[in-house]
């Protein structure tokens, strides 16, 4: 609105000046009331067909039906179409040349990270870890190149690993009824193999190399 128009001039209030007065009062009476018959309904069909009995129960899985069809029926997929049904680390071990096998620093979490507050308060590290440890049964580049970052890594501390071999270690989130029983929150480890990888194949024997010099490590020591 301009400042040269009269307050209550524009294109609104002339639309709200053409309603009768009754019709501005059902309209405001139909936007309370609809939206409180509709939350009403999907409480109503949310509440287990067990808490009813007899006629009451028909009518509630006649209503859960018809909300299904005009798609009011609230579901956890509505919001998280691939939600998360447990929880699970990586575990990491290293085979060098001499022979000694090797636990590295991701398996402390597989062993002492259940039941932490680490879920709520990631780092970088945190999250790509958890992205490479999802869906095991696909291809994933990036957990290609996590292995990779790990023979660097280790390479650094000065182990000569030839090859590594990552596990996913899962616990599936028990249901509230179960929980309720006594048991834990979280199921039974599961351990699936994940990926192994090389640290022998040229590209990564270049990046200890490019590490090395990039770090002024003299050239005896390479190797």
């Amino acid at each position: 609105m301009s400042p040269d128009q009269p307050e209550g001039s524009g294109v609104g209030a002339s639309t709200q000046r053409a309603l009768p007065a009754w019709l501005v009062h059902l309209r405001r009476v139909v936007n309370v009331v609809v939206p409180l018959a509709l939350a009403y309904l999907m409480v109503l069909g949310a509440v287990p067909r067990e808490h009813f009995e007899g006629r009451m129960r028909d009518q509630h899985d006649k209503l859960v039906a018809a909300m299904k069809q005009i798609s009011l029926s609230q579901t956890w997929s509505m919001y998280a179409p691939d939600p998360g049904r447990g929880h699970f680390y990586m575990r990491i071990r290293a085979y060098d040349a001499d022979g000694t096998v090797r636990e590295l620093d991701e398996t402390f979490m597989a062993e002492h990270g259940w039941g932490t507050a680490r879920a709520w308060n990631r780092s970088r590290l945190d999250i790509w870890q958890h992205a490479v440890t999802r869906r095991i049964d696909q291809v994933n580049r990036n957990r290609t190149w996590y292995l990779r970052g790990v023979c660097l890594r280790e390479a650094r501390r000065g182990y000569d690993v030839q090859r590594l071999e990552m596990t996913r270690v899962y616990r599936r989130i028990r249901s509230p009824d179960q929980v309720r029983e006594g048991k834990d929150i979280l199921g039974p480890a599961k351990i699936k193999k994940a990926q192994d990888g090389s640290c022998r194949v040229r590209i990564i024997q270049d990046m200890i190399e490019l590490d090395r010099a990039r770090r002024g490590e003299p050239e005896a020591d390479r190797g």
